[in-house]
């Protein structure tokens, strides 16, 4: 294996990069890692795969302004999947097969790349994004009968944790990785809240993402003493409730009242809440026990989504001392740029629905004492997205948090796409997305906040600032400027010669 990793003594720190197979088959892989190792001092790659999302995959964003560098267009057919050879006896347990071979790119993104990288100090990690909304999964034959149900048990668009062929399905893939690959290490994102979470801070939520109640979900309620119908019949209640709050008919006692009076009367929404956390956590464990059964030396870790940074409900699902337990390194979303319009669509999101008797000027001081944070006026975080000390402060948090051995890589915004955009909106409905409920950006305009080579490296130079073991330069590769990237490169290289006798 190639040194760094996600949890050797090196005093190198851990420098990953999110990166698709798009960009060496655009670039060349040799120039590819000349640019990340010379521009961003990079010593870790973090290659997506499986991916079916653009967040990960494919070129930059339709609409959105393309980089200076790789081919100069939009892959507007582009569909992502699985970039390494799919092996079939690793599929043998799941209806699902060995499906999910990416159909944009000819090679093998792991034997591609691995090799190579290794011979020049840079490790390697399986970059694999669940991708739950998209639709290409949807088309995968059988990929149907995996799917979650909602209150009304009706199939919904995103699978569920708890249906084997799903779950087999995924330590299929990573047992096909550890065993077929010399990489060094899984990096695992699902970037989903549970249906409570969802509620509270989505007006509108479409029923789809009030989930799951189907077979294996009952079931599992049911061991768990859990009364599966009034549970359900709870979160039809809250659905109502977010529905009416979020077309303005406020209760005649308020949002807030009205929901915790739901909540007295079905103490099992918390319980249902708790279950679907509790199966998204059990597949971790079953993803980092396949893994190390494969290979003991193999790094495993998880993606925890911006979501921490802005929900104090979802931060408490995501226990870090309980999620270090099974994880070598955790990448925590730190994306202080991006931020910004982020939590401020968030602030007036949940003001139209837990909070709908507050405006989201009210609401967000508020937030910012439970949260933590110290940022902008609230009008202005479009404009200014949040400062490096955020990254920082939470980054510090996180290593308080995790148990002894458990290294902390804050994720680093390069170059994310902030605001809305026709363009991308389209493309969207063009690959007929589900509703995700998370990440939500609805700002507009010309004077948003974007990324600056001195602010990437002050956001570099605060996660370590913080205890950070190392960053991971996010999204991907195929957005970012290059004097962006070259912004973690100048921290890093600050930090060596800080360390230099």
């Amino acid at each position: 294996m190639s040194t760094p990793d996600a949890t050797t003594d090196s005093q190198d720190p851990v420098v990953a990069i999110q990166i698709g197979a798009v960009s060496f088959a655009d670039e060349g892989v040799e120039p590819v890692l000349d640019i990340l190792q010379e521009r961003g001092a990079v010593n870790a790659l973090f290659l997506a795969t499986p991916t079916w999302t653009r967040g990960t995959g494919g070129r930059q964003v339709p609409g959105r302004p393309l980089p200076d560098h790789g081919v100069q267009s939009y892959d507007h057919d582009w569909v992502g999947g699985n970039y390494a050879t799919i092996h079939p006896e690793f599929y043998r347990t799941t209806r699902l097969g060995p499906v999910g071979r990416a159909p944009d790119y000819d090679g093998d993104l792991l034997s591609d790349v691995v090799s190579t990288a290794a011979e020049r100090g840079v490790a390697s990690y399986a970059w694999m994004e669940e991708s739950s909304y998209a639709q290409a999964l949807r088309d995968y034959p059988n990929f149907p009968q995996c799917l979650e149900v909602d209150v009304w048990g009706r199939p919904a668009p995103r699978p569920c944790f708890n249906n084997p062929d799903y779950r087999n399905w995924h330590l299929g893939i990573v047992e096909d990785y550890v065993k077929s690959y010399p990489i060094d290490g899984l990096a695992w994102c699902s970037e989903r809240p549970g249906p409570l979470n969802i509620l509270l801070q989505r007006s509108n939520t479409p029923p789809e993402l009030v989930t799951c109640f189907c077979r294996y979900c009952r079931d599992r309620g049911q061991e768990a003493g859990i009364d599966v119908d009034r549970a359900r019949a709870g979160y039809r209640e809250l659905l109502d409730w977010n529905s009416r709050v979020g077309a303005g008919d406020r209760p005649a006692d308020g949002a807030f009242v009205t929901f915790w009076r739901i909540l007295l009367h079905y103490p099992e929404i918390l319980a249902w809440q708790t279950l679907w956390t509790q199966s998204q956590r059990q597949l971790y464990r079953d993803i980092y026990g396949v893994a190390k059964a494969c290979r003991r030396s193999v790094q495993v870790g998880w993606h925890v989504f911006h979501e921490i940074s802005f929900s104090p409900f979802y931060r408490a699902d995501q226990d870090y001392a309980e999620l270090s337990e099974l994880s070598d390194f955790i990448k925590v979303v730190e994306y202080n740029n991006c931020a910004g319009p982020r939590f401020h669509s968030w602030i007036d999101s949940i003001s139209h629905s837990l909070f709908g008797d507050a405006d989201p000027e009210q609401v967000y001081p508020l937030m910012l004492r439970l949260l933590g944070l110290e940022e902008a006026d609230y009008g202005d975080l479009p404009q200014t997205g949040f400062s490096a000390d955020y990254v920082r402060r939470e980054t510090a948090r996180a290593v308080a948090g995790v148990r002894p051995g458990c290294k902390i890589l804050p994720g680093i915004d390069i170059d994310i796409p902030v605001g809305q955009v026709p363009a991308a909106t389209q493309d969207r409905r063009r690959r007929s997305e589900a509703p995700s409920g998370v990440n939500a950006d609805n700002t507009s305009g010309s004077a948003l906040t974007h990324c600056t080579p001195e602010g990437v490296r002050d956001a570099v130079l605060a996660a370590f600032d913080g205890g950070a073991d190392g960053v991971v330069l996010s999204r991907k590769y195929s957005e970012m400027r290059l004097d962006n990237l070259s912004g973690a490169g100048e921290a890093i290289r600050q930090l060596a010669n800080q360390r230099t006798p």
